[in-house]
């Protein structure tokens, strides 16, 4: 502590005569003196910087507060009462830097920050290291869009279940959100599907658009699943009450639904029926059309009625006799470049036609 007393006497003048300059010159070597030797000193030693620190912030200016916040965020050990001072200012210049780095803040300063100060001290609070789930619970509670991006995308930040449905419900509408949300490694297989479930179509394409492979693989592969499951909710049909005939009745809503059931049981008649009738076309038409284009033709007019990709595995096995591994994983692909766009496209110069040729078939890929 060599030094200390003077520069404690020193202060003393400064604080009763000094200038804004001076001020600010003793703090800067109180600090400079603290720091310097910060892990010789005792607690009572510390507690003496804490002291002059706290005297100096009462009176210095804002450019040396925000200096000595930048000064002290990364040390371990340091003046308490003069960090939390510091850290509740509602200035973020002079508390941000202690808000996103001082390990010396609790979980509770930081959550009584979170419910009280603005939303820039929010956004300080999520750029942490780390976060525990009770914090980050508040910033998801509290913060604005910003915030909430900024924390999830923050792969130190740890979630609770809650905090992952809050996020999840605000990345429905929200692409940017949604990007930073799928991206995480430890959200919920159930969560993952909630989005994608309650998603906009156009946050579901730019995730598709912008997900790498693998990611693109899951979010498609999910997509399906979700079609499957809400089809088959829907549908009121036994799944042994299915003849040509009945096929051919059945709203298409309900002939959707057990379309995959169909060509499970191995109904190929029944599966094709079913296709022509769900996607308006008459049945030699179709017939014609996966002629023509063998895999491709079946994966059009099942992208054209919106089949998940389960469904979809079954009837290509059942009508198209894929059932090889690397003949499922390329159709898969096909499937998944498939756009609704291009499948309709071609179900609507079919349907403008008395024949489709396979050159005409191949221009229109």
């Amino acid at each position: 502590m060599v030094g200390v007393p003077s520069l404690i006497d020193e202060l003393e003048r400064t604080l009763s005569s000094g200038s804004s300059v001076q001020r600010a010159d003793i703090l800067r070597r109180v600090t400079d003196l603290f720091l310097v030797n910060v892990e010789s000193y005792t607690e009572d030693h510390v507690a003496v910087f804490d002291d002059v620190m706290c005297h100096l912030i009462e009176k210095i200016e804002r450019s040396a507060l925000i200096r000595l916040s930048k000064q002290l965020a990364p040390a371990t050990t340091g003046p308490v009462r003069a960090i939390h001072r510091l850290a509740e200012n509602d200035d973020i210049e002079i508390s941000g830097p202690l808000i996103e780095r001082s390990k010396i803040l609790s979980d509770d300063f930081l959550i009584e920050l979170a419910k009280t100060k603005s939303q820039a001290h929010l956004a300080a609070i999520a750029g942490r290291e780390t976060l525990t789930e009770k914090v980050t619970d508040v910033l998801v509670e509290h913060g604005d869009d910003d915030v909430t991006l900024r924390v999830t995308g923050n792969h130190g930040a740890r979630f609770s279940r809650p905090g992952f449905m809050k996020v999840a419900e605000k990345a429905q509408s929200d692409g940017r959100l949604a990007e930073q949300f799928v991206a995480r490694s430890d959200i919920p297989p159930d969560v993952f599907q909630h989005l994608l479930r309650k998603a906009t179509e156009v946050v579901k394409n730019r995730l598709l658009k912008n997900a790498d492979i693998d990611m693109r693989v899951r979010i498609t592969r999910t997509l399906a699943d979700i079609a499957t499951e809400v089809a088959r909710e829907r549908a009121q049909i036994d799944k042994d009450s299915y003849s040509p005939g009945i096929v051919m009745s059945a709203e298409p809503g309900r002939l959707k639904a057990k379309i995959g059931e169909l060509a499970q049981a191995g109904k190929r008649t029944e599966t094709i029926e079913a296709l022509a009738a769900l996607s308006k076309l008459p049945v030699p038409t179709v017939k014609n059309l996966m002629r023509q284009g063998a895999t491709d033709g079946l994966l059009i007019l099942c992208k054209s009625i919106a089949l998940g990709w389960p469904d979809v595995k079954r009837v290509l096995a059942t009508v198209g006799g894929i059932e090889t591994e690397p003949e499922i994983k390329k159709a898969f692909e096909r499937y998944v470049g498939l756009t609704s766009e291009t499948a309709n496209r071609v179900v609507r110069f079919v349907k403008s036609c008395k024949a489709i040729s396979k050159a005409d078939f191949q221009r229109m890929l």
